[in-house]
């Protein structure tokens, strides 16, 4: 069974149709990328799905739950919003840590609202988990460091780890690597990478076509607000059937 089903989402700002009719799946343990041109509704896309924004019209499902229907109110309130969102995490272009707090302390902060909140988890639990993500990430020796002693690579990596630390069902990336420099972008990449060797769940946004052809189950295209072509990635990426879509691809090249 698929781990997510979204269905015929819409979303308009005013008169303008940022996103048409868009549906996929996406099973558990699969990466999914979505790639297209600056304004063809990529990054709205994840932010409908995070419920940074509110879709228009359609519906998510997430392990055969449906957790947002646009036509049904009741999955809507701000309470229920807030409690779906936990089943995806979203690792921004840039970063958003908060610079008052250490790497460790954004990774942990969260959890511990959550914790004293609904209780479940002690904070001597909360930190060895956010150290142990640090450490993961490559960064156990930078867990004091607050962001502005960290470079741009570091900050996306501790952005990562503090997404995975609230455990959700599926890790969101908008363009991860974007804000950062060539060599700076290889270290991020390779992060994500591991995940999805590790079979984590997760859709990224990203201008890396080579690193979504390597990484990927699956390819979204999108122009326009809506999805022109989707696949395998060497469906998608290597042998397009859209025009549209070979005409994308051979800019990025050129």
């Amino acid at each position: 069974m698929a781990i997510l089903e979204v269905k015929h989402i819409e979303k308009n700002f005013g008169d303008t149709q940022v996103l048409s009719d868009i549906s996929f799946s996406l099973e558990q343990g699969q990466a999914l990328s979505i790639i297209g041109s600056s304004g063809s509704g990529k990054t709205t896309l994840l932010r409908c799905l995070n419920f940074l924004e509110r879709p228009d019209g359609g519906n998510i499902s997430v392990n055969g739950k449906v957790i947002f229907d646009a036509q049904d109110p009741a999955t809507q309130s701000e309470a229920q919003i807030r409690k779906k969102r936990l089943h995806f995490g979203l690792v921004f272009q840039n970063f958003n840590l908060f610079p008052q707090y250490t790497a460790l302390q954004n990774v942990t902060l969260a959890r511990e609202l959550m914790a004293k909140e609904h209780g479940g988890e002690s904070k001597a639990q909360i930190l060895e988990a956010g150290k142990a993500l640090l450490k993961q990430m490559g960064l156990e020796d930078r867990a004091g460091h607050y962001p502005h002693q960290l470079s741009g690579g570091q900050q996306q990596r501790v952005a990562i780890a503090r997404a995975l630390a609230m455990r959700p069902d599926i890790l969101c990336f908008d363009e991860p690597t974007s804000a950062l420099d060539p060599e700076l972008t290889g270290e991020v990449l390779r992060v994500i990478r591991e995940l999805a060797v590790q079979k984590t769940t997760m859709i990224i946004v990203t201008h890396e076509m080579n690193f979504a052809r390597d990484v990927s189950d699956q390819v979204i295209f999108m122009d326009g607000g809506v999805i022109v072509e989707q696949g395998d990635p060497q469906q998608v990426i290597n042998h397009p059937r859209e025009e549209r879509t070979r005409q994308f691809l051979s800019r990025r090249e050129g």
